[in-house]
């Protein structure tokens, strides 16, 4: 389900002057940035910096005019948002979880060294290796039983440090963690949740040595990793990125991120069930679809059924008014004893064959009886 927001350019002019630009773009479920380029879109002027403290000490302060714009400007801007048709909703499991990560008890701490490394990591690091074409960064094949790393080598320790740290910590919530389609996944509340560690890489133009360069860029190591949670089909907004930021690395954010994990089993359930509703709504509607066919056809068939009855009823009876006017033959007293039978086993047999037609009447034996009912309706 879609919304659409229709933003005139006369109309944003007043609000821009009213009130904050933040307060505008919750109007519209966009940020203050989106509102400032919709603005410069449609030559719309804006308060200065200050221009609202200014105004609540009481300065008078005069607005910008509006100006002019050509004929060919744009004068309307629309914005397009998405409404979920689903709510996600944290269990009271899920929440006593989450409330766990947030309680400083439980503050995950990254070691300098490892030490009982997982098993999942040896396989994956005796896997690494360093790519063709990515020098910098190490990589892996698709070999069973190990999960995808892109990182460089001066900082694999850390990334191994990071990841052995999260799985160990995962499993001491009794969260079964393992590897599938070269993702690690957790289980949680039933579904699974994929995420990966990767190193953020710089591109760099290279200079061409040679006329037989095949190489115009490359990739370096940026040292910031970035824990993600796997991309699932969502209505919702969640974030899925924990990066190393100036304030906190990664390290730091570990109960965080598992926060981030329940956060996105909670949406998938409630996307999937929401898939579940949409599913038993589309067979309902096809199962009704399919039983207004069947009435329909059943009419049909109890229609023609009645035609069919009518038809013969109708000739039935034409046979046995037929027959009582062929009886009168036998009033012919100069008729032979031979011919006289004949005309009374004529008799005979018509009305047997009017009560085979009559609905109404229990059909004598015939020897048409072994023909089907569309051979017999023939003759």
């Amino acid at each position: 389900m879609w919304k659409e927001y229709v933003i005139r350019r006369e109309e944003l002019y007043d609000k821009i002057w009213t009130k904050p630009m933040v307060e505008i773009a919750k109007e519209y479920d966009v940020s203050d940035k989106a509102i400032a380029k919709i603005c410069d879109k449609l030559n719309v002027p804006v308060p200065g910096v200050g221009y609202w403290q200014k105004l609540e000490a009481g300065e008078d302060l005069n607005r910008k005019p509006l100006p002019d714009i050509k004929p060919t400007d744009p004068t309307v801007h629309m914005i397009s948002k998405r409404v979920p048709e689903y709510e996600i909703v944290i269990s009271e499991e899920a929440q006593k979880r989450i409330d766990e990560e947030n309680d400083p008890a439980n503050k995950i701490i990254v070691p300098e060294k490892r030490t009982n490394t997982h098993w999942l990591i040896k396989k994956t690091e005796l896997s690494l290796e360093v790519p063709f074409r990515a020098k910098k960064f190490l990589s892996n094949s698709n070999e069973d039983g190990v999960f995808k790393l892109y990182v460089s080598s001066e900082n694999l320790k850390r990334a191994l440090r990071i990841l052995d740290t999260l799985i160990k910590s995962l499993e001491k919530r009794k969260y079964l963690v393992y590897i599938n389609r070269g993702l690690l996944c957790v289980k949680l509340f039933g579904v699974e949740i994929g995420f990966f560690l990767k190193e953020n890489s710089k591109r760099i133009e290279l200079k061409k040595e040679s006329i037989y360069s095949f190489r115009d860029y490359d990739f370096l190591p940026t040292g910031i990793f970035v824990l993600s949670i796997e991309d699932f089909y969502c209505q919702h907004s969640i974030q899925r990125n924990y990066a190393d930021l100036k304030s906190v690395k990664v390290e730091d954010r570990l109960n965080e991120f598992i926060k981030g994990l329940i956060i996105a089993s909670q949406a998938k359930i409630a996307q999937e069930l929401h898939w579940e509703q949409e599913r038993k709504i589309r067979d309902e509607k096809e199962r009704k679809r399919k039983e207004a066919i069947q009435a329909i056809e059943n009419e049909k068939q109890k229609i023609k059924t009645l035609r069919k009855n009518v038809k013969k009823h109708h000739n039935s009876n034409l046979i046995r008014e037929y027959i009582a006017q062929y009886k009168l033959k036998l009033l012919d007293e100069t008729l032979e004893p031979e011919k006289r039978q004949e005309i009374m086993d004529y008799i005979d047999w018509a009305l047997k064959q009017a009560d085979r037609m009559d609905p109404f009447v229990e059909s004598p034996p015939s020897v048409l009886d072994s023909l089907n009912n569309s051979e017999e309706e023939d003759w």
